[in-house]
C-alpha cells in the first residue's frame, strides 16, 4: 500500500503517524489505541463487534502493508492490517471519545487538501472545469461518508459540542420513516429546526408542558412549509425521550434547544425497556 505519512498531535502525549491513501487516512490497531488512550484489547473487541454486526465489510475497510519490526534483535517484515476512516470514526463512537471528534474534523480537512493538491497537479487545461467538478463531488462525498455513519447508541458531549450534538439529533430525524415523537418540557423555535430536516412524509408530535403562543406561531409557520407537526400539552415527564418510528427511544439528558450548552448524555433504550413507553404514547395520540 503506497502511503504518505502525516502526523497528528491533539497534545503534548498524543502524536500518531497517519498514513494517507486513496483518499482516505489508515491507522493500525496499535495506533487506534494510541489515538484513543485505550488498551489494546478493548480496540480489538470494538473492531470484531463491528465486522460482525455488518456495521463495515472487512474487506472494503481493512488493507495490508509490508512492516519491518524488531523482534529479538532482527528485522522482520510482516503484514500488518491498516483500518480506514470509516473504522476509525465507528470506534470513536463506540468509546464515545472527545478525541475521536477532534480526529475527524483534522482527517477531513486533511483529505480535502490532498484532493485539491492532486487534482491541481495533475489537471489538463482542456479539462480544467471537469476536474473541479469531480473535486466537489468528492469532498461532498467525504463530508457525507462522515456525517452519515451510524448514530452511536449512547455518548456524552461536553460544552461547546453545540455542532456535534446538533448533527447527532439531526442525523436521527433525517433517518425516520414515519413519525418522530418528542417529549420535552422546554421547546421553543430552535427545536422546530431539527424537525425541519424530516422527509416529507414524517409526521412530528411534540409533548411539551408549556405550549405559549409564539411557540404556536412557530409550529404554524413550520406547518405552512413542511406540515405534519402538532403540539401537545403534557407535563407527566422529567427527563426529555425521542420516539423514532415507534420502534427506537433515545433517553436524552438535555432539552434540545440546550444541546451542547452544558454535559450531557443520551442513551438509546434496549427493546425491552421501550414498550411500556411507547404504549403510554399510544394513548395520548
Amino acid at each position: 500500500m503506497k502511503n504518505e505519512i502525516i502526523i497528528y498531535q491533539s497534545d503534548e502525549t498524543t502524536k500518531v503517524e497517519v498514513k494517507v491513501e486513496d483518499e482516505t487516512v489508515w491507522l493500525t490497531l496499535n495506533q487506534i489505541a494510541l489515538l484513543f488512550n485505550r488498551d489494546k484489547s478493548v480496540i480489538s473487541r470494538h473492531l470484531k463487534n463491528i465486522y460482525n454486526s455488518g456495521e463495515l465489510l472487512f474487506e472494503a475497510t481493512v488493507a495490508k502493508n509490508a512492516t519491518l519490526q524488531l523482534e529479538g534483535g532482527r528485522k522482520i517484515k510482516r503484514e500488518i492490517d491498516y483500518y480506514n476512516l470509516d473504522v476509525i470514526i465507528s470506534v470513536g463512537y463506540r468509546i464515545n471519545s472527545k478525541q475521536g471528534t477532534q480526529f475527524r474534523i483534522w482527517a477531513t480537512k486533511v483529505l480535502k487538501k490532498h484532493l485539491l493538491r492532486g487534482y491541481t497537479v495533475n489537471k489538463r487545461i482542456d479539462r480544467v472545469e471537469d476536474k473541479v467538478d469531480i473535486l466537489s463531488d468528492k469532498v461532498d462525498e467525504i463530508n457525507l461518508q462522515l456525517n452519515t455513519n451510524l448514530p452511536p447508541n449512547q455518548g456524552i458531549f461536553f460544552d461547546g459540542q453545540i455542532f456535534d450534538a446538533y448533527n447527532l439529533m439531526a442525523n436521527l430525524v433525517r433517518k425516520t420513516n414515519k413519525q418522530i415523537v418528542l417529549i420535552d418540557n422546554y421547546v421553543d423555535d430552535s427545536v422546530l429546526t431539527f424537525f425541519a430536516k424530516k422527509n416529507k412524509n414524517v409526521t412530528c408530535d411534540i409533548f411539551t408542558k408549556n405550549i405559549s403562543k409564539p411557540l404556536k406561531q412557530d409550529a404554524e409557520k413550520f406547518n405552512r412549509q413542511y406540515g405534519k407537526l402538532t403540539l401537545h400539552p403534557f407535563n407527566k415527564a422529567h427527563d426529555r425521550f425521542l420516539i423514532l418510528d415507534n420502534t427506537e427511544v433515545y433517553h436524552i439528558g438535555a432539552s434540545l434547544k440546550d444541546l451542547g450548552k452544558k454535559w450531557f448524555a443520551f442513551t438509546k433504550l434496549d427493546k425491552t425497556s421501550i414498550e411500556s413507553l411507547l404504549n403510554k404514547i399510544r394513548g395520548l395520540l
